[in-house]
């Protein structure tokens, strides 16, 4: 449960403040010992948010794993690597772990159905993945300059509509404090969103725990005109609390190429709008932790934008002249501040 501050202004040029649950994820599984080293393991998740919020299913997985590795098949929820190097201590409606809103500097997370071989080497962790976009993608408007919001239909289990699927290759090597990681997506595409064929991402990342402080980087790059994108975090601990500082930017500005099909197909990937310009997000953040499984922790966000037609506003952005209102294409004005002050439990 937490008191917060939405980042986006709303009707009438104020913030939606007040209080709310966000993070309320309920989780399930059974695991069966198959002899010889092997087990096999079912997992499936539902989102509880309360207050009229519809329960939603979350994660749905099997997973066999044995001398060879885990093999893991299912509809699973994928915020990427770059999330992965935060602190884990600044949170946000709009900042982080979000499927369902773009206005971030990083790409938002996605629902995305796998085929994953996990496979360990020594310290490095080999992972090979095949996965399908499940959904069905339409997008209002037919420019460049993009007008409307785009929106996914969910398939009730019907299979890749989008006609998007990837493969995706990683590395990741742990040893003692150090982490380092590699990984890249390869696109490919049939149908209206045949743009994306052969589009490539790529993404490095990092983290030393030097005790008194654990660092982070990742850096992501993107065929196609997607922007560059960029994170760095400190987290520091100091008894039960641990005080975090995370900034992350979409560098330059990225143009995804295609009209309307290319701007359904960049927020299908997770990717920037037709037409984002560069962006950042400087937060910080700290967690009490009472016990393992009660904690408290308050975030604080700015967020910064390059003006109209960004990820933030759609059409004119009026705040530059102080009217922080809805703008002229009845979206609402840039993003500002957000912050939350949450107490938590897990069981």
């Amino acid at each position: 449960m937490s008191w917060q501050q939405d980042p986006k202004f709303g009707a009438g040029g104020s913030h939606t403040q007040g209080l709310r649950v966000q993070d309320g994820e309920i989780y399930v599984s059974a695991t069966e010992d198959l002899g010889g080293g092997m087990s096999a393991t079912a997992r499936g998740g539902l989102t509880i948010r309360g207050r009229g919020t519809a329960i939603a299913d979350r994660d749905g997985t099997v997973t066999l794993m044995g001398p060879f590795g885990a093999l893991t098949a299912g509809s699973v929820r994928s915020c990427g690597n770059l999330v992965t190097v935060q602190s884990g201590v600044v949170t946000g409606t709009r900042y982080s772990g979000n499927e369902d809103v773009n206005e971030v500097p990083l790409d938002k997370c996605s629902m995305v159905d796998v085929v994953t071989l996990a496979i360990p080497v020594g310290p490095v962790m080999l992972t090979g993945t095949y996965g399908e976009f499940g959904g069905t993608v339409t997008y209002p408007g037919a420019n460049a300059a993009i007008t409307g919001t785009p929106t996914a239909a969910p398939t009730s289990g019907a299979g890749n509509t989008t006609g998007i699927t990837f493969t995706d290759l990683q590395g990741v090597y742990k040893a003692g404090p150090l982490m380092l990681g590699a990984n890249s997506t390869f696109f490919g595409a049939v149908g209206a969103l045949k743009i994306v064929d052969g589009m490539v991402r790529t993404r490095v990342f990092g983290s030393y725990d030097a005790g008194v402080a654990k660092f982070g980087l990742g850096y992501q790059v993107k065929t196609g005109g997607a922007a560059d994108q960029y994170v760095a975090s400190v987290a520091v601990p100091r008894g039960n609390a641990t005080f975090g500082l995370d900034y992350t930017a979409r560098a330059g500005q990225g143009v995804f190429d295609g009209g309307a099909a290319g701007a359904g197909a960049a927020y299908t990937l997770s990717s920037a709008r037709d037409g984002d310009k560069a962006s950042s997000s400087l937060g910080v953040g700290m967690t009490y932790s009472f016990s393992k499984t009660t904690t408290v922790n308050a975030s604080y966000i700015t967020y910064t934008d390059a003006g109209a037609n960004s990820k933030f506003s759609k059409g004119t952005d009026l705040s530059a002249a102080g009217i922080n209102t809805l703008n002229a294409a009845g979206t609402a004005a840039i993003l500002d501040t957000e912050y939350r002050i949450r107490l938590m439990k897990a069981f």
